[in-house]
């Protein structure tokens, strides 16, 4: 062989062994960086510890004695508390769906209120709400995959410490938050989504039992059906009113037990409350900030008819709740709350008790106020409440009606007010760390678009460690600065806090200008080769994305922005090659693409304003269209089978029969759940979905003991990409399966017509997200589908149910990175295959980074906007999980071309 060659082909190694080195380096600040911006924008509430006691109950109005025993006491015998799963606000305003309610409505027996949840509306954190009457932490959306006990003050902790005996049938979760709590507990399991009847049923068996017990004082009931039946059908679908219809009788049945109860004992009359704890996305799931999502019905169910008068349905928080209870169960309120009381709900208590419950729910919510609120005391709401405490006083003096109304409206405008305020404030960002990060993610950037730029020019290694360099000056300066801001508070006055903008005014301003010195130095090394008219439209619509992600409306209907730029490409790519006959083959397949872009983008509606309108999948999973539904499903099979033998992951007879088995226990899960037309009976498709992971594994065994033989970096990814298109199929709804041919087949179409390695790299990515717009994914976080972590699960397990919940949502945009590498890997030239390796792993971690970098200091800035836990806050989990995943799959690329033969 030829010396040079040799010494060449050494020298390639070597430059591109140093820029792999160099990427992993720059991953690891980023992922650093980015925890480091989750952790200072998602901290955890801090939490006192501290539990209310009966002592807290006020004994005197501005130095007047009272006798609180006689105004606060228990004032409901037995309490039963219903939480109907997904129970959404509109559910209870039809009467043929619930027509015990609606008899109860008119008789004035029923006060039907609705609620208003904060986000996100997933079912631990709207518990912990109910019970506490405060707002947990946002980050408490992830753990709801699995439970962790509350350490707050809470309801049932208060009930427990005064005597009264809790008795529990339901979600299992409550058994999770409050253990050693119930008298009597029977939990049911929620991950099997599947389950709508038998879940409700394991519930309702114990209600007669428990009414002719008279051990307890609160029976708490957890209904799951609701919320299965969204989860698998929708809003929409005649489950629901099956399911409101059964939820009417067990309400009816309730209350006619209550009604002898309170026969028995009139001195201690019984209180029924039905509530949900989140509502229902027009999709069927939850977790997101819509209407649908945040608002719930709330019904308060009485034996004497209530005297309320009001038009329409007023409106209260879901945190009002436990305060409410408390006062009714004559139990001191939970320490953290910050509920204003309902008043609807306490016509049973007289004029003077009813005063001294909103004197103590506001001395209550003041007492957070003041520690809050640096001038508390002098607050215009604060104020209201000693104007409301002097009227209190005057009415217990004159006893009239104008002053009574007028203590009443005074109590609950400070109340609200501050309360309003505590919400709002309720999370202190830590502003160091998201200084810092996003510090660290801009050097990054920076440093990886010069070394890009430049990584094709003689003086790289000349110039090179100027690169790292500016790195470093830039993590260290942000640190300086950190520590000086840090000293400021005991340096320096409050009246000197100018000094500390000062100085990092000039901080930004010397890295701005190092960082302007480096880019002037490296400029005559800038590639500007093959710059053609699809890699303007890659770089500018890559801008123009990431500049549309400042505006609330774009995010929800982000979409949108892809649908526009990827028909663009495919647009442009068809006006390039339409005027050379011998591509008249790829003119077939973009139109093709194009075609299928138009059908696909109507397969799922997603977004926020037009997510509601009928879609093909919503007609394809009505039960009278399960042959269309089947039909398409094993389209997508024998598609899914053909693009794996046609990018030859499917090479002889073993590989033909693994590959069938596998997509065989596929389509008989779907049988076995009744999804698809089956001559099985439904079950929970446990088995099939076993065989299915034994056949995975045996694939993965044999696509190894293959490709050691060759142990080339082509047939690695081959196995990856193989056992990632068996998962998503597995995962995927069966109406979504027919998008993985199309995204196999589109990443073909792009490979062929764009020669440019970034350009087909970039426009992977774009592929991926909009296939992952076409799955009905949305920047919504209830359009997570929980459901496919337990498909096929006979126990929880929240590491695997979260393992197969990533896969699920996020599969297409890995799978356009994975067919990416494997297209790349094809290339005939060695020397130029490593190279355009090496440059798909950077700039598929700048085209990460770039909107990472925007989103992150956009939302710093952004903190304090009236939409940054309903819109801005879910999209930067999804940014961090994407980020997250995309800079493993860089790392994995990185060890494969470091220790794979290209």
């Amino acid at each position: 062989m030829n010396p040079s060659f040799e010494f060449h082909s050494f020298k390639e190694s070597s430059k591109l062994s140093s820029q792999i080195i160099f990427t992993v380096f720059w991953i690891s600040s980023v992922s650093f960086a980015l925890c480091l911006f989750l952790f200072g924008f998602f901290p955890m509430k801090a939490i006192s510890g501290e539990f209310a006691m009966t002592a807290d109950i006020p004994t005197e109005i501005l130095d007047t004695r009272l006798d609180n025993n006689n105004l606060y006491r228990r004032r409901v015998g037995r309490l039963v508390f219903v939480l109907i799963d997904a129970f959404r606000w509109d559910f209870s305003e039809i009467p043929e769906h619930m027509p015990y309610i609606t008899k109860l409505r008119r008789s004035n027996q029923a006060t039907v209120l609705t609620g208003r949840c904060h986000p996100p509306t997933a079912t631990m954190p709207r518990v912990k709400a109910l019970m506490t009457g405060s707002i947990p932490n946002y980050i408490d959306v992830i753990l709801n995959l699995g439970s962790n006990i509350v350490k707050e003050d809470n309801l049932i902790h208060q009930a427990v410490k005064n005597d009264q005996k809790v008795v529990f049938y339901g979600d299992e979760v409550w058994l999770d938050l409050f253990p050693d709590k119930f008298l009597r507990q029977e939990g049911t399991t929620s991950f099997f989504v599947s389950d709508y009847t038998e879940v409700d049923l394991n519930v309702t068996r114990n209600i007669a039992n428990e009414m002719v017990e008279n051990d307890w004082d609160i029976l708490i009931l957890h209904y799951l059906g609701l919320d299965h039946i969204g989860h698998l059908t929708g809003p929409s679908s005649p489950l629901v009113p099956v399911k409101l219809k059964e939820m009417d009788a067990v309400i009816a049945s309730l209350h006619q037990n209550l009604q002898q109860w309170d026969l028995e004992h009139p001195q201690e009359p019984s209180y029924l409350v039905v509530v949900g704890d989140h509502g229902m996305h027009d999709s069927g799931s939850h977790g997101g900030a819509t209407l649908g999502e945040i608002l719930v019905s709330l019904i308060m169910i009485e034996n004497a008819a209530n005297n309320n008068s009001f038009s329409g349905r007023p409106e209260v928080s879901q945190v009002d709740i436990a305060a409410t209870l408390a006062v009714l169960l004559g139990l001191p309120i939970p320490k953290s709350s910050l509920g204003v009381l309902i008043p609807y709900a306490l016509g049973r208590l007289t004029h003077e008790e009813y005063l001294f419950a909103l004197l103590y729910n506001t001395h209550q919510v003041a007492d957070q106020f003041v520690m809050a609120h640096p001038d508390g005391r002098s607050d215009d709401s604060f104020s209201l409440f000693m104007e409301a405490q002097k009227v209190h006083l005057s009415w217990l003096e004159s006893k009239s009606d104008v002053l009574r109304q007028r203590a009443e409206s005074l109590y609950f405008s400070a109340a609200r007010e501050m309360s309003s305020y505590l919400v709002k404030n309720l999370v202190a960002f830590d502003i160091k760390a998201l200084v810092i990060s996003c510090l660290i993610l801009l050097q990054v950037f920076f440093c990886l678009l010069i070394a890009r730029s430049v990584s094709h020019s003689k003086n790289f290694w000349s110039k090179g460690t100027r690169i790292t360099h500016t790195f470093f000056i830039g993590a260290a300066s942000s640190l300086c600065f950190v520590l000086f801001s840090g000293l400021n508070n005991t340096l320096f006055s409050p009246s000197e806090i100018y000094i500390c903008v000062i100085v990092f005014a000039v901080f930004i301003a010397l890295l701005l200008f190092w960082n302007l010195l480096v880019f002037l130095d490296f400029y005559p090394d800038l590639n500007y080769e093959n710059f053609s008219l699809s890699s303007i439209l890659l770089c500018v619509g890559s801008v123009l994305h990431m500049v549309s992600l400042s505006s609330s409306s774009l995010i929800e209907e982000e979409h949108q922005t892809w649908y526009f730029l990827w028909v663009t490409l495919m647009l442009l790519i068809f006006i390039s090659i339409s005027f050379e006959e011998s591509k008249l083959y790829l003119q077939y397949l973009v139109l093709s693409v194009l075609f299928g872009h138009r059908i696909l983008r109507k397969l799922n509606q997603t977004g926020d304003k037009w997510a509601h309108l009928p879609d093909i999948a919503g007609w394809l999973e009505q039960p009278e269209h399960k042959v269309s539904l089947s039909s398409l499903f094993l389209m997508g099979l024998y598609g899914v089978w053909i693009s794996l033998y046609k990018l030859k992951c499917i090479t002889n007879v073993i590989d033909k029969t693994l590959y069938s088995l596998a997509l065989t226990w596929v389509l008989l899960y779907r049988c076995s759940v009744g999804e698809i037309t089956s001559p099985f009976g439904i079950s929970r498709g446990a088995r099939p979905v076993q065989c299915f992971w034994v056949t995975c594994a045996l694939i993965f065994v044999n696509s190894l003991r293959t490709s050691k033989k060759r142990s080339s970096f082509q047939e690695v990814v081959k196995v990856f990409l193989s056992v990632w298109v068996l998962c998503s199929t597995l995962l995927l709804r069966p109406c979504n399966v027919i998008l993985i041919p199309y995204i196999i087949l589109s990443s073909s179409t792009l490979n062929l017509t764009l020669k440019n390695p970034v350009d087909s790299n970039i426009s992977s990515m774009w592929l991926g997200y909009v296939v992952f717009f076409y799955q009905g994914n949305s920047n919504s976080l209830s359009t997570v589908d929980v459901a496919s972590g337990y498909i096929g699960a006979e126990h929880q397990d929240m590491l695997a149910a979260g393992l197969l919940v990533f896969i699920h949502t996020y599969c297409f945009p890995v799978l356009a990175t994975l067919l990416q590498w494997l297209s790349t890997a094809n290339h005939s030239h060695v020397l130029k295959r490593r190279h355009y390796l090496i440059t798909n792993l950077q700039v598929t971690f700048l085209q990460r980074l770039l909107p990472l970098s925007f989103y992150c200091i956009l939302v710093f800035c952004q903190r304090n906007h009236l939409f940054i836990w309903s819109v801005f806050a879910p999209k930067l989990l999804y940014e961090a999980v994407l980020s997250v995943a995309t800079f493993l799959l860089v790392v994995v690329g990185s060890v494969l071309l470091l220790y794979c033969d290209i």
